[in-house]
């Protein structure tokens, strides 16, 4: 089974911003509407538009830390990101 390319992303992103702000990473990651996490199993999904949940799950981070974050999010999935046409990939994260 291929995993989901907007999951493997929000994955990355979570996983990226672990290593920074420790465990805030994740309770941040759960207030995201439609993002369902289960960091035990390092699985992610969605329920929703996934390009809009991964849009809110940057702009989480930005609202506490600002526009740092969102780099270190840009950062996370840069190798990912030509698995997604334009129109996928949040605004945030072009």
């Amino acid at each position: 089974m291929t995993m989901d390319i907007f999951a493997i992303l929000a994955e990355k992103i979570i996983e990226e911003q672990e290593t920074i702000i420790g465990p805030i990473a994740l309770e941040q990651a759960r207030k995201v509407q439609g993002l369902k996490v289960d960091w035990q199993q390092h699985k992610v999904s969605f329920e929703g538009n996934k390009t809009q949940i991964l849009q809110n799950l940057v702009e989480q981070y930005k609202t506490l830390f600002g526009q740092a974050s969102v780099e270190v999010c840009k950062e996370a999935i840069v190798r990912y990101k030509t698995q997604l046409s334009q129109d996928q990939l949040p605004q945030v994260l072009r």
